[in-house]
């Protein structure tokens, strides 16, 4: 038996397996805020969702141990005789309870110290009322003759039970009155279930084929295909987002193996394991290399009959029909076909057709075979099995160009174009494949931007932050100089230009607008993955300009700095640093090859010490040798008139400090 442990479930129709992990991290941050919000005090609360259920239990939860005795604040002395009366029947007091203070009158309320169960009706409420759900809906309360609170699905039990005794109380806003049982799998249990605890409920549930926790279930599964499956010599093709899925969708899993007919392994691998995981939520079964087995893998929510498993088998096969006549139609008709009618798929309404996409895309390719890959690349999209298996675009591309004696190099590339599709895809392989998928993202960043559209907030419809991100990973972290000697700014020159060639204008700062993206994009990901502080960050990027920011540069000069930052000396190194160039100005370093004649034997005491450092071999003392050169630029900065009107001074003075930046630009790596 466990004290003062609360039990809540809420039992609905079944809760789509997408909204369930997005659940347990909503109800884990707001019920918590709620119990707060009435006073209470608790050790800790854990949260479950399950396919039909949803739980919260709460360990060592208290109510207010004290009574509670505040004052209210009403209206002001001169406000209507009506608003002072309104104010004393809201709270039950009479006019000898007012107290005037500061030119308002005041109410003393006191309220007890009570039992958790007291405030148990209007916490649930407030749950139910305030869990956000991506969809929700309504139902008829019959007896009420009204709809309901929203909640992802109609609700049908709310157990409650506290310290060890069920709390019995209405919930109107859904139409029911709380129990202490709960019911277990809607198939495989009858009746209910009566449970005084969460161990108790957890082995209960358990008993009656449910299996709560969402982690559990998702081994458990991937455990029982994984050995079944070597069983039988083969492997299984793991699918992270399919296994995720399909653990929501079953209260208790029973895995079964079925059989593919041996027509449909002609299908390329892609389209076979594509049709079984979208349309019928199953696995696919490989041989120890990698081809697929005329097997595959699936859970059901009740153990498989012979009758469900021929009609599993059978579905199977309407889909991979479906499949078999998409591909074959398709490969009647050449990919350049397909490309010619691109011209009839928008883009977007203001950024034109996919085929202007493609046009500006060529305008920043320079090979030939370069141009033959974006002239395919967007091709498939107009075939009918990307029609139905969106998620196959570019695999078929690359599955028909093949098919169509392309070379292997633009086939590869055709497919890989799309790649990176999010943080955890990897980049494409293929130099040409690396190109066409930075040509791709760049234009539409260019395109959106340039017409003004940009994310705002948690809103990005076009995933505009995902473009910009696979952009980064690429200049950053790709084997391939995909620039190839030019810069950004030289592509996004020529993409706006192509832009304006077809009649498509672009804001006149677009240039800037969409370095500014990329570069605050850089920033995030940059100090996310290396954990550097932001500010290191701010200071790396400010020490170039815009047009010619290297970001592989920044991210070893960003890593550096993150280190030094915490040496004893640097905050001297940052202070003469910003000062020097607060007197040079922004992008005025001077030329220091040649030996500079000085008047001033503080700015001679400098010189000699820059030299003498420059000359010598780096070491460990050579970072507390630049802080003591800081320490005397300082001192020339305190004692001489850098900007001297002699012009000849002047200019040997600003060379002084020129070469200073570029002894810690050459022995520290920052400036």
């Amino acid at each position: 038996m466990t004290q003062n442990e609360l039990l809540l479930e809420i039992l609905s129709e079944e809760i789509p397996s997408r909204f369930q992990k997005g659940a347990i991290q909503n109800a884990s941050s707001l019920f918590p805020k709620i119990l707060k919000e009435y006073g209470t005090h608790f050790a800790s609360v854990e949260s479950y969702v399950s396919t039909r259920r949803l739980v919260l239990v709460v360990k060592n939860l208290l109510g207010r141990t004290t009574d509670l005795c505040e004052e209210k604040r009403g209206p002001r002395v001169s406000a209507p005789e009506n608003a002072i009366l309104g104010f004393l029947n809201a709270n039950h007091k009479t006019e000898p309870d007012l107290i005037v203070k500061d030119g308002y009158y005041y109410l003393k309320i006191e309220e007890q110290a009570g039992d958790v169960r007291d405030i148990l009706a209007d916490v649930i409420v407030d749950f139910i009322e305030r869990m956000p759900w991506p969809k929700s809906m309504r139902w008829y309360l019959e007896e009420q003759e009204t709809v309901s609170a929203s909640w992802v699905r109609p609700i049908r039990s709310i157990l409650c039970v506290y310290d060890n005794e069920p709390v019995i109380t209405s919930i109107k806003p859904v139409g029911l009155t709380t129990c202490g049982h709960t019911f277990g799998h809607r198939f495989l249990s009858a009746g209910p279930i009566e449970v005084t605890d969460f161990a108790d409920y957890s082995v209960k549930l358990e008993q009656h084929h449910v299996m709560l926790d969402h982690r559990k279930k998702m081994a458990y599964i991937n455990n029982e295909l994984v050995q079944r499956a070597a069983a039988m010599g083969m492997c299984l093709a793991y699918d992270d987002d399919l296994l995720e899925e399909v653990t929501g969708l079953v209260e208790y899993p029973f895995v079964q193996f079925g059989t593919i007919d041996e027509k449909y392994m002609k299908l390329p691998s892609p389209v076979l394991s594509t049709s079984m995981r979208v349309h019928q939520k199953y696995f696919t079964l490989t041989y120890t290399d990698s081809m697929p087995t005329p097997f595959y893998g699936t859970v059901t929510n009740v153990p498989c009959t012979q009758t469900m498993r021929e009609g599993l088998d059978r579905v199977l096969r309407a889909r991979l029909s479906d499949a078999m006549f998409f591909y074959n139609e398709d490969a009647d008709v050449t990919l350049e076909a397909f490309a010619q009618r691109l011209s009839n798929v928008v883009f977007h309404e203001k950024l034109g057709s996919i085929a202007q996409k493609v046009d500006r895309m060529m305008s920043i390719a320079n090979s030939k075979e370069e141009h033959r890959v974006i002239a395919l690349c967007k091709a498939d999209l107009l075939t009918q099995m990307v029609g139905e298996f969106p998620e196959l675009q570019g695999v078929m591309g690359e599955i028909y160009a093949l098919k169509q004696d392309e070379t292997k190099a633009v086939a590869t590339a055709i497919r890989e174009h799309y790649k990176p599709k999010g943080a955890k895809d990897g980049l494409p392989d293929s130099f040409m494949g690396t190109r066409a998928s930075f040509f791709d993202k760049l234009d539409t960043l260019v395109g959106f931007i340039g017409v003004g559209i940009t994310p705002s907030g948690s809103k990005d419809p076009f995933a505009l932050r995902r473009s910009a991100l696979s952009i980064i990973r690429i200049l950053c972290d790709s084997r391939f100089d995909v620039l190839e000697n030019d810069n950004l700014s030289w592509y996004i020159d020529t993409l706006i230009s192509a832009y304006s060639e077809q009649g498509i204008a672009l804001l006149p700062d677009t240039l800037e607008l969409v370095h500014n993206f990329i570069i605050s994009r850089f920033k995030i990901l940059i100090s996310d993955r290396y954990s550097i502080d932001p500010e290191v960050m701010d200071s790396v990027v400010n020490s170039y300009g815009t047009f010619d920011f290297n970001y592989k540069d920044a991210i070893a000069k960003a890593k550096k700095l993150n280190i030094l930052q915490k040496r004893e000396g640097f905050s001297t190194i940052q202070e003469a640093v910003k000062r020097v160039r607060g007197v040079i100005g922004e992008g005025n370093l001077q030329d220091t090859d040649e030996k500079l004649d000085l008047i001033n034997s503080h700015a001679e005491n400098l010189n000699n010490h820059i030299e003498a450092c420059m000359a010598e071999q780096e070491d460990d003392s050579t970072f507390q040798t630049v802080v003591g050169i800081s320490e005397l630029v300082l001192d020339v900065c305190d004692h001489v008139l850098i900007n001297d009107e002699d012009p000849d001074i002047r200019n040997k003075n600003l060379k002084l400090l020129s070469k200073y930046i570029r002894l810690v630009e050459c022995k520290v790596g920052i400036v």
